[in-house]
């Protein structure tokens, strides 16, 4: 019960992190004039959201403290955040980008829905893989760390 908690957790605060960047996204995208371009402020707050993100994946690996634990449970972390964050983000984007695509291209009526669609389940599996990637880093700093903190305690025993 207590992973799954983590679990849950750490997925609310990865789904909360993608919102806030998504709708900053939405946000720049609704106010731009001429063609799309990426930004020094779309690019940091692209790179706050990715360390906030692996934060949060380091925390849950080093909270579980096992190998295999942090794999799966990060994989599953990433899979319900890549999941609901991707669709909230797909959701507060989906404006904006229907609107650039109609100014400069003759696209059907699908096309937007769909490519927000792919982009949810691309968000699935690449947070899977980097959730659980992230999780098993935070098992490992955990154990360096408790075997530097013997080392330093053997040391002064001796």
């Amino acid at each position: 019960m207590r992973r799954a908690s983590a679990i849950a957790l750490a997925a609310l605060v990865l789904i909360g992190i993608g919102a806030l960047e998504a709708g900053e996204s939405a946000r720049q995208l609704g106010e731009m004039v001429g063609a799309p371009r990426l930004g020094s402020a779309g690019a940091g707050l692209t790179a706050v959201g990715l360390l906030a993100s692996a934060a949060v994946y380091v925390a849950l690996g080093w909270w579980l403290g096992e190998d295999r634990a942090a794999l799966r449970s990060g994989a599953l972390t990433g899979i319900l955040a890549g999941l609901l964050g991707g669709t909230v983000r797909a959701w507060l984007i989906a404006e904006p980008v229907g609107d650039i695509v109609r100014r400069y291209a003759a696209v059907p009526d699908w096309f937007v829905p769909s490519a927000l669609a792919i982009f949810v389940a691309l968000s699935a599996v690449v947070s899977a893989i980097g959730g659980g990637a992230i999780a098993f880093v935070g098992v490992r700093i955990r154990k360096v760390r408790s075997s530097e903190e013997r080392l330093r305690r053997d040391e002064r025993v001796h």
